[in-house]
């Protein structure tokens, strides 16, 4: 009968060891279980986490962000980060010096980040506060009625073709070139006439051979340069390309 529980081995001690292995057992299997059935809990518990709770992570996260981005200079002792979400993908962090903090020592605000997710990009620091920005918004340009006569034309120019770099005030125009000899000289001629009829003179070449006026009173200000104009030289390489 000992030779089933093996060489040297008592009933008593066979019984004991077995209890012990299965305890054993019993205790990691029942820890396995435990831990699938918290981790399918967890799962379960970030599937459905209310937008509430998801911008609350999301504005901590960034505020966690800009802080460690800031260095060990004096300026910036006990400056304190406050998140505001602007939409499902960006978060503004206002940045505030502490009392002492700042170029001038009398704390106030240190400009404001914008961190956009899912990536957590960080934005540069840019003057103000959050409530200075703005993201632009996705604005469908206006179509532009070209009339049938001109809509083939190969100098034909329409605005929404260039979007935000369109130099001109009306919407299409329509080009032509001209190469002229002149004293010897190859000259190209780019001439531009406007939806009203009304014909101008595009390069410089053109104003001095021509009696045309100038596209001036058609020039687009630059909204970012007061004083400027936008750059009309895509209006002059067009033009110019009708003569090659």
């Amino acid at each position: 009968m000992n030779a089933s529980y093996g060489a040297g081995m008592t009933p008593r001690f066979a019984v004991v060891t077995a209890a012990l292995a299965l305890s054993a057992c019993l205790t990691s299997c029942g820890d396995e279980r435990g831990s699938g059935t918290a981790g399918s809990t967890e799962a379960a518990e970030t599937d459905t986490q209310d937008p509430a709770a998801a911008e609350a992570e999301m504005v901590s996260r960034a505020e966690h962000l800009v802080i460690g981005e800031l260095g060990d200079a004096p300026i910036w002792e006990g400056v304190t980060a406050n998140g505001t979400v602007m939409d499902a993908e960006t978060v503004c962090v206002d940045r505030t010096y502490g009392p002492t903090g700042g170029l001038d020592g009398d704390g106030g605000s240190a400009g404001y980040v914008v961190v956009a997710f899912p990536g957590e990009e960080l934005g540069e620091p840019q003057d103000g506060k959050c409530k200075d920005f703005a993201p632009e918004p996705e604005v469908e340009p206006v179509p532009v009625d070209v009339p049938a006569e001109v809509e083939g034309d190969p100098g034909l120019l329409v605005r929404t073709d260039y979007g935000a770099e369109w130099p001109l005030k009306v919407d299409y125009a329509v080009l032509s070139c001209e190469s002229k000899t002149v004293m010897g000289r190859g000259l190209l001629i780019v001439t531009m006439e406007d939806p009203d009829g009304n014909a101008y003179a595009v390069n410089g070449t053109a104003q001095d051979h021509t009696d045309l006026p100038g596209i001036g009173p058609i020039w687009a200000d630059d909204p970012d340069v007061n004083g400027l104009k936008i750059d009309i030289s895509p209006v002059i390489n067009a033009g110019l390309a009708l003569c090659s």
